[in-house]
C-alpha cells in the first residue's frame, strides 16, 4: 500500500513539475506582433508596398475586364432600344398612313351621323 502511495505522489509531482515548465515556456514566449494593417504614416513619410500576388493581380485585371465588358454591353444594349423604340414608332407612322388612305380609297356605308353624297 506504501508503494501505491509513493507510485500515485511521484506521477502527481512529475505531472505538476510538467505543467509548471509549461507554463514558464508559454510566458516566455514572445507575444503576437502588433496589428499594423491600420495604422497612419506620420507626415513626411512614404508608405512602401509590399508586391502584389501575381494571384491577386490576375484577379483585379479580371475584375476590371468584366467591368468594361459589362459597361459596354450596357451602352450597346441602351442603343438597341432606342433604335428599336424609333424603328417600332416610325413603323407605326407608316402603318396609320397606309391606313388612312386605305379608308379614304374604300367606298362604304357612311358613318352615323354623315350624309350620304
Amino acid at each position: 500500500m506504501m508503494k501505491n502511495k509513493s507510485i500515485r505522489f511521484l506521477q502527481a509531482s512529475s505531472s505538476l513539475a510538467a505543467s509548471l515548465i509549461c507554463a514558464a515556456s508559454f510566458a516566455q514566449a514572445p507575444g503576437a506582433p502588433p496589428d499594423r494593417s491600420n495604422a497612419t504614416v506620420p507626415a513626411g513619410r512614404t508608405q512602401i508596398e509590399a508586391p502584389k500576388d501575381p494571384l491577386v493581380q490576375r484577379r483585379e485585371a479580371n475584375k476590371e475586364a468584366s467591368d468594361e465588358y459589362k459597361a459596354t454591353k450596357k451602352a450597346a444594349k441602351r442603343d438597341y432600344d432606342r433604335d428599336k423604340k424609333a424603328a417600332r414608332s416610325h413603323e407605326k407612322k407608316h402603318q396609320k398612313a397606309n391606313d388612312a388612305a386605305a379608308k379614304a380609297q374604300m367606298p362604304g356605308e357612311p358613318k352615323k351621323g354623315e350624309q350620304a353624297n
